[in-house]
């Protein structure tokens, strides 16, 4: 087994997401079994689990669909050319097939560093109380709605060829064609729009947590 191996093939990749969650799944055993009803942890890894499952599956479906917007992308900006064949346009359905792969690939940690930042807006504090775990996956909704707002605004901005701006290469693109360069650039649009988006809504969402925590713990206002 290489280090070359263990980071960059998809074997190396099922590898280390079993590894790590057999970690997580012992960790949660050891405090289930030390603490019983009051055991937390196991909660926490749900957390990460679920929002992993989510980014994966967003990953996968909105790579299926962009690939549909520029197959260029997929085939020539993220390597899939020797897995599709010298054939261009390459076959959609194995196509689309491949484009999940990269999308299940690329977001999966995306979700376990959203997961882990809400996790740590809600650590014990002497002048905050603690929000119960299962009451910050209402936060999930609203970092996933950025990010599709942030994919909506990237792909306009590619559209409308505004990369041009700081790629000659998009540039070069442009001028030898019309719509499949302003198809290329909207998926590039779309990906970095999305990592951005989803940047804010990691960050709205902790400031809400914040919020929340600080209502919480205010005096109520004695009747009068």
């Amino acid at each position: 087994m290489t280090w070359d191996w263990l980071i960059h093939s998809d074997a190396g990749l099922a590898l280390r997401i079993g590894v790590g969650a057999a970690i997580f799944a012992i960790l949660a055993l050891i405090d289930l079994a030390r603490n019983g009803r009051h055991a937390t942890r196991w909660r926490e890894y749900a957390l990460l689990l679920i929002a992993a499952v989510v980014a994966m599956a967003f990953g996968a479906i909105n790579d299926v669909i962009t690939s549909s917007i520029s197959w260029e992308y997929f085939y020539y900006g993220k390597g899939l050319s020797e897995q599709l064949g010298p054939t261009v346009p390459p076959d959609p359905s194995r196509l689309h097939a491949a484009a999940a792969l990269v999308g299940v690939k690329a977001t999966w940690s995306a979700g376990l560093i959203i997961a882990v930042a809400l996790l740590l807006a809600n650590n014990p504090s002497k002048r905050l109380p603690r929000l119960r775990n299962r009451s910050l996956l209402i936060y999930l909704p609203i970092a996933l709605t950025c990010v599709i707002v942030g994919g909506v605004l990237g792909g306009l901005t590619g559209y409308a060829g505004l990369p041009t701006h700081w790629n000659t290469d998009f540039a070069e693109m442009l001028q030898r064609d019309e719509m499949r360069p302003r198809r290329f650039m909207a998926t590039y649009g779309v990906h970095l729009g999305e990592y951005l988006g989803g940047a804010v809504g990691m960050i709205l969402a902790l400031g809400l947590i914040r919020r929340r925590r600080r209502q919480r713990s205010a005096p109520v206002p004695a009747a009068v």
